[in-house]
């Protein structure tokens, strides 16, 4: 395994431990407005997006390592969003919870398996953006981070 595999399997652990952090200082506040703008989501709303996230993120990354378009050209990302946490709306907070583990698993796994040619393949991100895989599986670490901070803020939770 290579450097640049470890060291991305060590930011996904660590945005993973960050937003746990996090998720387990939600207590009863799940349905707590976290987003007032754009997708309005709540503390659930928005874990529900982590989880669908993470599944295209991983997809996008593995697809592209496989040669492979994944997302097209006209693909609305806000709309995906909103419309996919719509219609998962009677997860429940154990049930995203597992599933994130269970994505990150898989990251993890397929990372021990890809090669510095595999990292360095490019496609287009939900972005639009053309990335390369290590730059999404970057993205996904950071995606975390950034939600977990929001939720932080929004419920007034100690980093």
């Amino acid at each position: 395994m290579s450097q640049r595999t470890e060291t991305l399997k060590q930011a996904l652990t660590d945005a993973r431990q960050h937003l746990n952090r996090v998720l387990d200082q939600v207590g009863d506040r799940w349905e707590t407005q976290v987003y007032f703008d754009g997708a309005q989501w709540n503390a659930r709303q928005l874990l529900i997006h982590l989880v669908i996230a993470n599944q295209g993120l991983n997809n996008q990354a593995m697809g592209i390592a496989e040669g492979r378009e994944v997302i097209p050209a006209d693909f609305d990302v806000n709309r995906y969003n909103q419309r996919s946490v719509e219609k998962r709306a009677e997860m429940s907070v154990d049930e995203a919870r597992a599933s994130l583990e269970e994505s990150l698993s898989a990251l993890l796994t397929w990372l021990d398996s890809a090669d510095d040619v595999a990292l360095d393949k490019t496609g287009r991100h939900a972005s639009l953006r053309i990335l390369s895989v290590e730059q999404i599986v970057r993205q996904t670490a950071e995606h975390e981070r950034i939600h977990a901070n929001d939720l932080a803020k929004a419920l007034n939770i100690a980093v």
